[in-house]
């Protein structure tokens, strides 16, 4: 009998185990500047749909130059969606809605 139970409370491990080793750790996403010509100089993120939900900006290490890509990651949580907000060198402002950050999605900006 208490065999069964160890084989029992292994067997609940070994599939506990497997459920949670397919989630994703973190959320990301990427910007891909298709532009030609000038750069991405700042980036903001806000809850997709959410006017509550003020901007957070993004501190960037160097600008996303043309033609180029950068990935973020954003940390843990639940939310998946986002609205994404860049600001090129020529001071052009671009939004893009409902980024899946759990999925990785890419907000391409012109």
């Amino acid at each position: 009998m208490f065999k069964l139970i160890k084989v029992s409370v292994a067997a609940s491990l070994l599939v506990a185990g497997m459920a949670t080793a397919g989630v994703p750790s973190g959320r990301n996403f990427t910007i891909k500047n298709t532009n030609g010509s000038v750069s991405v100089q700042r980036v903001w993120y806000a809850r997709a749909g959410e006017s509550g939900d003020p901007w957070h900006e993004v501190m960037l290490d160097y600008a996303i130059k043309p033609g180029t890509t950068s990935n973020f990651t954003m940390g843990e949580g639940d939310v998946c969606l986002y609205d994404i907000k860049v600001q090129f060198s020529d001071e052009v402002i671009q939004t893009r809605g409902n980024i899946n950050v759990c999925r990785g999605d890419t907000a391409v900006v012109t």
